[in-house]
């Protein structure tokens, strides 16, 4: 389905949406353009699993890219979308964000989307500053994650806002590590923060 079609299909009301809003036409359909602008390097999608929910944490600076990035590499590597979680609960924006795959950043959606199977990625705090830092982590989503039985793997983003070529690294499910830890324990938040830097600065020694 090309481009034009979908945007046809918009205006006209033809298209199907799931609950969440997202549009499995549209991103498909703009695949090429998004190869355009981002050229992905993609280690560790073998970690993920086929099926079944899992939490994505990946870092962030103050550029739009890292988003589309992590959606793009696991699709493009996995063939399962990914629900970025960040979209605003705002007219015309929201919805647009919403057919791509993004999800309100509340607990209680990144619930009900881990429940449905989806995979959904959740963005640390921004840090302008330092390219190999990882910021803040949201210890909410990943309570909402292991209460369910969720995954949680680390993700390193490595690139530059305005420039093509992009990194990911997919870092192993760090569940099994938390064993007897309640699920909003804050030091199971700063353990994948960690870990997130760490694949970050693991991926920046390798260039």
């Amino acid at each position: 389905m090309s481009a034009v079609s979908v945007v046809r299909r918009r205006l006209a009301g033809d298209f199907e949406v799931d609950e969440w809003g997202f549009d499995a036409d549209a991103v498909a359909a703009f695949s090429s353009v998004f190869g355009l602008r981002w050229s992905i390097e993609v280690s560790g999608a073998a970690l993920l699993a086929q099926s079944g929910p899992a939490l994505l944490v990946y870092n962030r600076r103050f550029g739009p890219s890292e988003p589309f990035v992590v959606a793009r590499a696991v699709r493009l590597e996995t063939g399962r979308q990914v629900r970025v979680a960040g979209a605003p609960d705002l007219p015309v924006v929201g919805p647009v964000l919403r057919r791509l795959g993004a999800v309100l950043h509340q607990p209680d959606e990144i619930a009900s989307v881990l429940r449905a199977g989806h995979v959904v990625a959740v963005g640390l705090g921004r840090t302008p500053s330092h390219r190999s830092a990882a910021g803040v982590v949201d210890v909410g989503s990943i309570a909402e994650a292991r209460r369910l039985g969720a995954p949680v793997h680390p993700v390193g983003l490595i690139g530059h806002e305005h420039r093509r070529h992009w990194r990911v690294a997919i870092g192993a499910d760090m569940g099994s590590d938390w064993n007897g830890r309640e699920p909003d324990d804050p030091d199971v938040a700063e353990a994948v923060r960690t870990a997130v830097a760490g694949l970050i600065g693991a991926g920046r020694a390798g260039k």
